[in-house]
């Protein structure tokens, strides 16, 4: 009878919260769990565990928190509160039961990183903190992140960057984990069937991209066979084989760019050959037509770069050169062009009146098939960034919508490439519908790691009357450039403006490099104040030594 007593009286003193916790530390210097105090507390639902991780510094942290949420029991360990008190010292704040922590503990507290091979060391502060002190239930958030992410119209799921999205506030959520995945599809499917009899979700498109998945493994099946497009682009996939999960769903669209699988195939038919093997009904990949037979229309990407080395300098180049271009005053493209660069434009099928007067102001039509006297060929051929940013200055302000850019990698090597760019723009200071244009640029390397044009061609015509261009509102749209600022000159062009400067002045290097950085390197205003000072005789006789 006593012992029951005794049970019952420390079972209501565990369940009220009032009681003040004692926390009681677990160490990877001295791993043990054997203890009833310890045990009692790892086994209360109204406490808060602090995990305290040693590690070398070279592991990110996602690959710290991957791998102990990896390491535990079948029970999910989601952390809150990340904090990297030093660069060699994190820690966070859980809820999770004896089971969880008792398989840390049969690891001696050292987990392993399995991207990095070091050890993580691992002290636990059981009841840290009670419920009623830190008021947080990361269930409840991430089924909300998932309903967000939801739309019932189109049935598309888009979990993409998913522990990444600033709706889960400090709770981690890391679905490239099979348990935060299976949790996060589970809380939606609550929120979602709550008031149905059906147990699966109702997804046709799932994407889920650039969530560094190494396998898509679901302990349940979760999606109905509605389920025909999957993206999963930007993770870390090696195999197709390691989506085999969807090779039941009847799968007609695959993406897959992005994924170290893409660089696996040398050919693109043992490339297509690979994903139907799982995939058998496939129909678009990296949205590309396959399984057709060969006709002569080409295929349509809206992005072919090649094996993908010139991805992040093509998509500067794209961003830098049309945020200047649409500038209202293209002077701020000098330094762009070659010095031996050339441009030439053509125009196509106008059918707009006033698109046909706006671009009587461009008088450089190159277009070979029309010349009558091809002594103008010559004439309307570009030479040297003056005339060509003289003439692209008289042009009227653009705004160029991003969004309808093709981009295509016509060559590359290691010091040159070639990109040809069709997409839509509009003229900024009329309400005229929106233009195509072609441009294919050849871009050559220079010094101290910077890239120049040498050739520019320029195509406009107008947009067809079928397309969906003119009856999206979106492409109307005119955007305001955002704002220029001047990029610091490099080492070379330094020197260049102060042997320039010292020609023409006299000065010693001291004093050019004095005036030249007090006028912020402005070559032109600095020439201006020495011919006043020099005038006034303010120059001191030191810079001429």
């Amino acid at each position: 009878m006593s012992t029951t007593v005794t049970n019952s009286v420390s079972n209501n003193q565990l369940q009220n919260s009032k009681i003040i916790i004692e926390p009681i530390r677990l160490t990877y210097l001295n791993p043990s769990f054997t203890s009833s105090d310890v045990i009692a507390l790892a086994n209360r639902k109204d406490i808060w565990h602090k995990f305290i991780i040693f590690h070398s510094g070279i592991s990110s942290k996602s690959d710290i928190l991957d791998s102990i949420i990896s390491a535990g029991s079948l029970e999910v360990l989601i952390p809150v509160y990340y904090n990297e008190e030093t660069k060699t010292k994190i820690s966070f704040l859980t809820k999770c039961g004896v089971q969880l922590i008792d398989s840390l503990v049969k690891y001696n507290l050292q987990i392993p990183v399995l991207t990095t091979g070091e050890y993580l060391r691992i002290d636990i502060i059981l009841g840290y903190q009670s419920v009623n002190e830190l008021i947080l239930n990361p269930q409840n958030i991430i089924c909300r992140v998932g309903q967000q992410r939801y739309d019932a119209n189109r049935k598309l799921l888009n979990f993409d960057n998913f522990r990444n999205d600033k709706q889960l506030g400090s709770v981690y959520c890391s679905i490239s984990t099979p348990k935060c995945l299976n949790l996060a599809l589970r809380c939606l499917r609550s929120a979602l069937l709550s008031n149905s009899r059906e147990m699966k979700l109702p997804v046709r498109e799932l994407s889920m991209r650039s969530n560094e998945f190494m396998i898509f493994l679901p302990q349940e099946k979760f999606f109905n066979f509605h389920l025909t497009k999957i993206d999963f682009r930007n993770n870390k996939l090696t195999d197709f084989r390691q989506l085999a999960y969807f090779s039941e769903f009847n799968i007609l669209e695959l993406w897959m760019d992005g994924n170290p699988v893409c660089t696996k195939y040398s050919r693109p038919d043992d490339y297509v050959k690979a994903a139907k093997t799982v995939f058998p009904h496939l129909q678009v990949l990296d949205g590309v037509m396959i399984g057709v037979e060969k006709k002569f229309v080409p295929t349509i990407q809206k992005h072919f770069l090649g094996d993908g080395t010139k991805l992040l300098l093509v998509k500067q180049f794209v961003k830098h050169y049309f945020s200047l271009y649409d500038q209202n005053d293209r002077s701020v493209l000098n330094g762009l062009y070659d010095t031996g660069a050339m441009l030439s434009m053509t125009l196509g099928s106008i059918t707009n009146f006033n698109h046909m007067q706006m671009i009587k102001s461009f008088a450089v039509n190159r277009n070979l098939l029309k010349f009558v006297d091809y002594a103008k060929c010559h004439e309307f051929l570009l030479h040297g960034p003056e005339d060509i940013i003289c003439t692209l200055i008289r042009q009227p302000k653009t705004s160029h919508n991003v969004k309808t850019f093709h981009i295509d990698l016509i060559y590359q090597s290691n010091n040159c490439f070639s990109i040809a760019i069709q997409g839509h723009f509009l003229f900024r200071d009329c309400p005229y519908p929106p233009l195509a244009f072609t441009r294919t640029f050849i871009i050559i390397s220079k010094e101290d790691n910077e890239f120049c044009i040498c050739n520019d061609q320029y195509h406009i015509e107008s947009v067809l009357p079928d397309s969906k261009v003119l009856q999206n509102n979106e492409y109307r749209e005119i955007k305001l450039p955002p704002r220029y600022e001047t990029v610091p000159l490099s080492s070379t062009e330094k020197e260049q403006l102060l042997r320039f400067l010292h020609e023409l002045t006299g000065m010693n290097r001291e004093y050019c490099v004095k005036n030249l950085e007090k006028n912020n390197w402005n070559i032109r205003v600095t020439i201006k104040n020495f011919m006043q000072a020099y005038t006034l005789n303010e120059v001191p006789f030191e810079a001429f030594r």
